[in-house]
């Protein structure tokens, strides 16, 4: 388990695309956004909550580089490929641990069912179990081991001819057994609410609170009392240069369980291609 509190670094939600729910609109027109996070901290959030500076004394440092791409199919349908590229280390009086290299990657298709002012998109998807995973204990996992399947309802508002917009995001991801390490995680409830404000055509202020909520983990066939749950508000400005947007931030761990807790800076370029 704690191992698993070490890798749990890497947030399992990453910042929405502005007014993600209305699709791309056209086949082949696509959306791209890179976006790099860093988190260096001592401090956990306890299986009671409680947070405080880690028992081992060690410090989780983190870099991991997101790429998103959406991809547009048909007027309501859309891809969402996302792939991770983890730097992780954990440092402590014991040793130094360090893994890198590309994560697990998750898939969506999302389609618009609804229409109009208050537009609803539905997402289905899964995780593919890429990224290095091992059962040594000596080891920083870049991936999960195992599959998941996920849903999720997308519900949006734009207020023109006030520039600004709102968005919300409810979903349940199942995450299956780790049969290597004969782990079940159990599935977890995650939603994400997202305001925006574009003073300019050129510049963008948003503010985003997102987390989950997980259930309790079977190891070894034997229910155990761990679980990790997160919330995270992330606040952010973007900058239009020429076709791209380029976008800095924070996000701020409020609350959680069984997790790595402390700051994370956000970088992160994003633009529309159309064909």
């Amino acid at each position: 388990m704690r191992r698993a509190a070490v890798g749990a670094a890497v947030l399992l939600l990453v910042a929405s695309p502005a007014f993600a729910q209305w699709t791309r609109g056209a086949p082949r027109r696509t959306w791209v956004k890179s976006a790099f996070f860093r988190q260096n901290t001592s401090e956990e959030f306890s299986s009671t909550g409680e947070r405080r500076e880690r028992i081992d004394q060690g410090v989780a440092d983190s870099r991991v580089l997101f790429t998103d791409v959406i991809v547009g199919l048909h007027r309501r349908l859309d891809l969402w490929v996302q792939v991770p590229y983890m730097d992780l280390r954990f440092e402590s009086v014991v040793d130094t641990l360090r893994s890198k290299g590309i994560g697990d990657v998750r898939a969506w298709l999302r389609f618009q069912a609804i229409a109009g002012p208050w537009p609803v998109t539905l997402r289905a998807g899964f995780k593919a179990p890429v990224g290095f995973n091992s059962i040594d204990v000596l080891t920083i996992p870049v991936g999960d081991g195992q599959w998941d399947l996920e849903f999720w309802g997308e519900v949006g508002h734009s207020f023109w001819p006030v520039p600004a917009y709102w968005e919300l995001w409810l979903g349940y991801r199942a995450r299956f057994e780790n049969e290597e390490l004969v782990k079940d995680p159990g599935g977890e409830y995650t939603f994400l609410t997202e305001a925006g404000w574009n003073p300019t055509s050129w510049t963008l202020a948003k503010v985003t609170l997102d987390g989950f909520v997980g259930k309790n983990w079977v190891v070894e066939n034997v229910q155990t009392g761990f679980s990790r749950s997160l919330l995270t508000l992330q606040l952010a400005g973007a900058v239009r240069a020429g076709f791209v947007w380029l976008e800095a931030g924070g996000r701020f761990p409020l609350a959680g369980r069984n997790i790595t807790a402390g700051a994370q800076l956000v970088l992160a370029l994003s633009f529309t291609a159309v064909p």
